[in-house]
């Protein structure tokens, strides 16, 4: 082995410039080590610092007078001066003061880094998972909570909601005359606005060769002012235009037909043509001037992105009575009035109010901010309690990335006492240890940027309805700021250790000692096994954390929803009042659609709804039960119900069971007025007694007779059901204008079904818009886009986790049998079977997760109860939850420690124990 040395080391010679091999030589000579003292080893750490300066453009004269006096630096080396502080000429004993040191340094560090590549690769890698996955989840929680919404001041912005004496904390829609009330609360607000939110609205854009179905948002006038954003072109909705003389007959009323474009409309179906203010559109065959357009990137808080406003009629009289619970208001508080000031005052004028109008007494203003209302709490919390898991993974990047430098930073005691006893001060050594950490710290950063950024596009693809549209989730400054402060802190936090710790040591005692190993101290082998510990009880947190949330979705997909989604298209046709004046007419098309697409090969059922399933509560009106005759029954109280109408054969398509009673086709629609009820009804309402053949007033409407009794149907995607009441279409399209959803039940998926159907709307109304084609399966993947994404980005966080914790307990398993193999040798060489060897090895695996796992157990039960509120039909301290991230843990402990436990038994025994 000695002569394998020798010819490497003279395989070497020649290789520098002969004034420095004349050093080279003359500090060896000097320093009088062996082989067994690391002779070979000072040679290879003087030679790779002077092909460091020839590689940075320092001519070999100019190296051989920085580095001094080769005698007394191989003095020092030897250990004949311990403890010396004497330096060589020309390197200065702090940290470095130039950028030219400092742009030196670096390149040695690269160098440096460059021979290790797979410790290089492993600590950026690390570091990207982590960096990565915090900086994207802190990314969307900086654009949903921590930033305040795109409008100025946005803390005096508030939403009103009407609260009852009852239950303060409902929350429901206005009425219009309670908000002309609260525009006169001057004392509190700065300005009232009404928006319509009660459902999405749009009309059909005739503009051109091909008509375009818009959004239209209904706002009334002061609504943008309130929010604080002007036109960028023309002008805004003016206070005649929604609060003018005279009475309104319904929602539909319009005192004025004029429009304000979004930014996106103007600029994509008018060219950004500044002429278009004054110009006349149609929508919906009606006339409307366009009065203005607003900025680029502006943004409604409510609902999805409008492509453009008209305004909402707030005239009394007709549907915007005390009666209509439709609108939605938002408020800008006068300044140096506070949310909390503002609610006081205004329940006292509520209560005065109510004095002298009865129709609003019970009846209170909740107002909250706007921010908030936005956000939502479901929402909010989810976000921290991702964050919170992000934070986590980070946290176990770090401790992995600190194993993998306490590790280095062992094997690096030799050259790092060498550079000591070669004259480099502290603070050199700190310097050389900054910058290659800094390198480390910049591509680690770069890498997780990269990741997160993967990462945000992916989560727009697993869940874009889970963030509110108002906020634009884009990487920033202060991300970018955080994720480098982040990586910069878990470098430093163990990177220096090293060196630190080599500054309470004598270089020379380091350098006589010719076993590596021996320099691993009790202490630092109890923090790295410290640090596995601490990184297996983060990862069992979130890998609990992420067990609940699986099987809260798992329980949240498989509730019985009484619908069957396979197989069901969705579209919808609006038809404009101008074209379909009465209900007749919007019956007779419906009823022609429905015929002309039973005709389809594909097709097996048609119906259409007012309100898609699982998408909320609707249209909750009131009812009451009716006697024959029109006498009213003495029991008449009246009931709160969400009311569908509906048309063709729904309930088919739908899968909604009908339990007694005869179906819409086997009704006379031209005969007495009818009614569906569901279960709820029948059991609230009529408890004992045959509900078909009752008779039951709507709104006070004439009494419908109930032909039928469906299944309950929940209204949202946990399986939560209300009392429900369908209305057929072909009775009740006089009421108004319904924007009615089509459904069509297909033999599995067609391709080319939807051009068809676009033919045979072309066929009965050549301007009409296919709107919104999609499957039922889609919307009910919609309706549960928040919990897919809690639980997708939980899962990928204890994934990343988990990887994380079995690497870092398998490294120290490793570093730790490639450290005791001399140990180990002669433990076999004196008996020791490979078995026992094994148990050795799984024993101290063991010893390392154990106590992680209990730790991590504590932390888990401390943190359920924040999660608890994410979780569907799951507890949140399940026993079954618990039990199997113990086990997977215990399993994958095993798993890491086995490969180190085999090779510790392929020990040679022959080779450890005559190494030098």
């Amino acid at each position: 082995m000695s002569g394998q040395r020798k010819d490497r080391r003279e395989g070497r010679t020649g290789s520098l410039p002969p004034e420095i091999e004349a050093v080279i030589r003359s500090v060896l000579q000097s320093a009088g080590l062996s082989m067994t003292d690391g002779r070979d080893e000072v040679e290879r750490e003087l030679r790779a610092h002077f092909e460091d300066g020839l590689a940075s453009g320092i001519g070999p004269a100019e190296l051989v007078a920085r580095f001094g006096d080769p005698t007394a630096a191989g003095r020092r080396i030897a250990g004949t001066r311990p403890g010396a502080q004497a330096r060589s000429r020309g390197e200065r004993s702090g940290v470095l003061a130039t950028l030219g040191e400092w742009r030196t340094e670096l390149a040695r560090a690269a160098r440096r880094l460059a021979r290790a590549p797979g410790f290089s690769f492993i600590v950026v890698a690390t570091l990207a998972l982590g960096v990565g996955a915090n900086t994207g989840i802190f990314t969307v929680l900086n654009a949903v909570i921590l930033e305040d919404l795109p409008y100025p001041e946005p803390d005096r912005l508030v939403r009103i909601y009407e609260g009852s004496t009852e239950n303060p904390q409902a929350y429901q829609y206005l009425r219009a005359p309670v908000v002309a009330e609260y525009r006169e609360w001057s004392e509190i607000f700065e300005s009232v606005a009404s928006v319509y939110t009660y459902r999405e609205i749009g009309a059909d854009l005739t503009d051109g060769d091909q008509p375009v179905r818009v959004t239209t948002g209904r706002v009334s006038a002061g609504y943008f002012e309130t929010l604080g954003v002007n036109a960028a072109l023309g002008r805004t909705f003016r206070q005649e235009e929604s609060f003018g003389p005279g009475e309104a007959a319904s929602t539909n009323d319009l005192i004025a037909h004029v429009a304000i474009l979004g930014h996106d409309l103007w600029r994509r179906q008018f060219g950004g043509d500044d002429g278009v203010i004054g110009r006349t559109i149609r929508l919906d065959d009606t006339p409307f001037e366009v009065i203005g357009v607003m900025p680029d990137g502006f943004t409604d808080p409510f609902g999805p992105p409008a492509d453009l406003w008209i305004p909402q009629d707030l005239r009394s009289g007709g549907s915007n009575s005390f009666g209509n619970f439709y609108l939605s208001a938002i408020a800008r508080l006068r300044p140096g009035v506070t949310l909390d000031q503002a609610r006081e005052r205004g329940t006292v004028l509520a209560g005065a109010w109510a004095e002298v109008q009865p129709e609003a007494e019970g009846h209170l203003p909740r107002i909250e901010r706007l921010h908030d209302d936005v956000v939502g709490s479901t929402r909010a919390r989810m976000l921290w309690i991702l964050s919170a898991a992000g934070i986590l993974v980070l946290f176990t990047a770090c401790l992995n990335v600190a194993n993998l430098l306490l590790a280095r930073g062992l094997g690096m005691d030799r050259p790092l006492a060498l550079k000591a006893a070669l004259g480099a001060g502290r603070g050199r050594l700190v310097s050389g240890i900054l910058a290659e950490n800094g390198l480390l710290a910049v591509a680690g950063g770069m890498a997780g940027l990269g990741v997160a950024w993967v990462g945000l596009e992916g989560l727009a693809v697993i869940a874009p309805d889970a963030l509110p549209g108002v906020v634009d989730v884009q990487m920033g400054a202060r991300v970018f700021g955080f994720a480098l402060a982040a990586t910069v802190v878990a470098l430093l936090a163990f990177g220096l250790a090293p060196a630190l710790r080599l500054s309470r040591t004598a270089p020379a005692d380091v350098l006589r000692s010719g076993d590596r190993a021996s320099t691993m101290g009790r202490v630092a082998r109890r923090v790295r096994d410290g640090l596995v510990m601490v990184q297996v009880a983060a990862a069992l947190v979130l890998v609990t954390s992420a067990v609940l949330l699986t099987r809260s979705f798992e329980a949240l997909t498989d509730v019985s929803l009484a619908v069957e989604p396979e197989g069901v298209l969705t579209f919808e046709v609006h038809l404009p009042s101008a074209r379909y004046p009465t209900g007749d007419d919007r019956e007779t098309f419906h009823r022609l659609l429905h015929e002309e697409l039973r005709t389809l090969p594909a097709v097996e059922a048609v119906g259409a709804t007012s309100w898609l399933p699982v998408n909320g509560r609707y249209h909750i009106w009131g009812f009451r039960k009716a006697g024959e005759g029109g006498e009213e029954p003495t029991d008449a109280e009246w009931y709160s119900s969400d009311v569908r109408v509906i048309g063709g054969d729904y309930f088919d398509v739908l899968g909604i069971r009908l339990l007694q009673g005869r179906s819409p086709a086997e009704i006379d629609l031209d005969g007495e007025p009818v009614i569906w009820v569901n279960r709820a009804i029948a059991d609230e309402v009529f408890p004992g007694t045959d509900v078909v053949g009752s008779l039951i007033s709507v709104n006070g409407a004439e009494p419908r007779r109930v032909v039928g009794l469906v299944e309950n149907v929940p209204f949202n995607a946990r399986g939560e059901s209300s009392r429900k009441l369908y209305l057929p279409h072909a009775q009740f399209a006089s009421d108004r204008n319904w924007a009615m959803i089509q459904t069509v039940r297909t033999q599995g998926d067609p391709p080319g079904l939807q051009d068809d159907i676009r033919r045979v709307i072309a066929g009965l109304d050549g301007q009409l818009v296919l709107h919104r084609p999609a499957s039922f399966e889609s919307h009910l993947a919609s309706v549960r886009a928040q919990d897919r994404f809690a639980t997708s980005l939980m899962s990928a966080f204890a994934a990343l986790a988990l990887l994380l914790a079995v690497l870092g307990t398998y490294g120290v398993l490793a570093g730790t049998v490639n450290a005791r193999s001399r140990e180990i040798g002669i433990r076999m060489a004196l008996g020791a079977d490979g078995g026992s060897i094994r148990h050795m090895v799984l024993r101290y695996a063991a010893a390392l997760t154990i106590p992680g796992i209990v730790l991590g157990v504590l932390l888990a039960r401390i943190s359920s109860r924040w999660i608890e509120a994410l979780l569907f039909d799951v507890e949140a301290t399940s026993p079954w939850a618990y039990g199997a991230a113990v086990l997977l843990f215990l399993a994958l402990a095993l798993a890491s420690g086995w490969i180190p436990a085999r090779r510790a038994t392929r020990v040679d025994t022959v080779q450890v124990l005559t190494a030098e």
